[in-house]
């Protein structure tokens, strides 16, 4: 079995929650969703992090 990294499963998870469609998970409008920031399968660069306090 391969070996599924954080940011594998992060991806894996986005495309159940949108059915298995890519476009809908690039499209998602779910921002306050804890994995939105990473649902494209790689981490945000450091100024596009939103956290509660912005």
């Amino acid at each position: 079995m391969a070996k599924l990294t954080p940011m594998k499963a992060i991806r894996k998870k986005c495309l159940e929650c949108c059915c298995g469609q890519v476009k809908e998970v690039r499209l998602c409008t779910v921002e306050k969703c804890a994995l939105y920031e990473y649902r494209n399968g790689h981490r945000p660069k450091d100024n596009e992090i939103i956290t509660e306090n912005n």
